[in-house]
């Protein structure tokens, strides 16, 4: 059977939790065990005595393309004869839509957005977010994303509706096995990994620096075990007491990505390579490896079905942790006319029924508590590390503020316009705008 093809079953109980200290390697999650009743999907949640409603819902309109939201929404108005009018935007000016919505009270009833307190304290959600932290559905969700995600000042405004994404390196196995390469542990083997790789004639690393974003994954995954070191490291740079440029680990993760480039271990053309082409070579063996999130797995397994495929996190020096990167949030407009039926729709969201569906289907880490999933090669292997509780979220998901325009400053560093200390300073430069800009203290 070819090893794209291959699926692991996980888990995810309510003693999940992403801690900043190591439990040791868990299990991946292969023993299918009985799930629980809790949440079960009603026959109709839209009671016979009530008129039907259409409920406003505003969602990017890139998230559309490969979260399979499309079935809760079919099931939902079929189960209850409500309607859900999707109105949506690019996610470039996503952002810019929820706020003009939000400032001409012509707000959805449903918004699905980002769940980081940075971005949720954008919405000013005392002023505009039902609080749900005390709704029955909050004791179903992962502990490990309620700990991180969702919230403002301790009060939880939304639920996930998508999986837990783990960063790491996605590599082609079949090339590690024809050169005999083992998945390196340290960051020492890492490299001779990509020396060794670069010697047959193989690109080792592929980047996507056309599109940027991709650019970022790099310093996600090397964040994560400089955050498990220095647990409060994030709290100090929230407070500004220590800026970017003064955390000597960053600006080494910045010079180490540098490097890469000019030992020749990423690809030529890399300013005109994109995302699709980074999934297409390393599932091909024409590069070995990639940056990058599980989330990538999914699509190119779809279009390369026989991709022999793994992923491992970052090495660092030392114990390697995984990187998480937040899932996307769905929220209830307060001021909405339509508020219980918004609380119904996130009820249904959330049942057993629907969310097994849901995360079968995306194959990846859920979000939610006693949900029987198949997992695919890559996510599986990642899975080990957050069930064992080695994984932190991206850097930026625990930042006060959006961190900006970061992959933009990440492709100087490529070009050379920009040094580590320059992107890290640039870095810190975005932040401090945004901070200023949002009245937030110490900036």
């Amino acid at each position: 059977m070819a090893m794209g093809k291959r699926a692991a079953v996980v888990l995810v109980g309510l003693t999940v939790m992403l801690s900043a200290c190591s439990q040791g390697n868990g299990n991946n999650g292969n023993n299918s065990s009985e799930t629980t009743n809790a949440g079960a999907t009603p026959a109709a949640t839209q009671s016979t005595d009530k008129k039907p409603v259409t409920l406003k819902v505003l969602v990017a309109s890139d998230w559309l393309k490969e979260k399979k939201w499309q079935m809760i929404f079919d099931d939902y108005e079929q189960q209850t004869g409500n309607k859900l009018d999707i109105q949506s935007a690019p996610v470039n000016s996503y952002k810019d839509l929820v706020n003009t919505r939000l400032a001409t009270q012509d707000a959805p009833d449903l918004l699905f957005y980002w769940s980081q307190a940075g971005a949720i304290s954008q919405l000013q959600p005392e002023k505009n977010l039902l609080d749900l932290s005390n709704e029955e559905f909050v004791s179903r969700i992962n502990p490990a994303v309620s700990k991180y995600f969702l919230k403002s000042n301790d009060k939880l405004y939304g639920i996930p509706v998508t999986g837990l994404s783990v960063g790491g390196v996605l590599y082609n196995k079949k090339v590690f096995s024809d050169l005999g390469i083992e998945i390196p542990t340290t960051y020492e083997e890492f490299l001779a990994a990509c020396e060794k790789i670069k010697a047959a004639g193989i690109t080792p690393i592929y980047e996507a620096g056309k599109e940027g974003w991709p650019l970022q994954i790099f310093s996600f995954d090397a964040m994560a075990n400089v955050i498990n070191k220095q647990p409060d490291l994030m709290d100090k740079l929230n407070a500004r007491q220590v800026t970017y440029d003064q955390v000597p680990e960053f600006v080494d993760v910045l010079q180490r990505q540098s490097d890469l480039q000019k030992s020749g271990y990423v690809n030529k053309d890399l300013f005109s390579a994109t995302y699709d082409m980074s999934l297409e070579q390393v599932a091909t063996g024409k590069s070995a490896m990639i940056f990058q999130a599980d989330w990538a797995v999914s699509p190119l397994l779809e279009k390369y079905p026989d991709a022999q495929i793994g992923m491992f996190p970052l090495p660092a020096d030392g114990d390697s942790y995984a990187a998480i990167s937040d899932p996307n949030g769905l929220y209830v407009l307060k001021n909405s006319k339509n508020v219980d039926a918004a609380k119904d729709f996130l009820n249904f969201f959330s049942s057993q029924d629907e969310l097994t569906k849901y995360f079968n289907e995306v194959k990846s880490i859920p979000t939610w508590t006693g949900l029987s999933v198949d997992l695919n090669p890559g996510t599986s292997d990642m899975n080990t590390y957050v069930e064992s509780g080695k994984a932190v979220p991206f850097f930026n998901a625990l930042s006060v503020i959006d961190i900006g325009d970061y992959q933009s400053i990440l492709q100087q560093l490529y070009g050379g316009q920009l040094s580590a200390e320059g992107v890290a300073k640039s870095l810190q430069s975005n932040i401090d705008k945004g901070a200023k800009a949002a009245g937030i203290a110490g900036f």
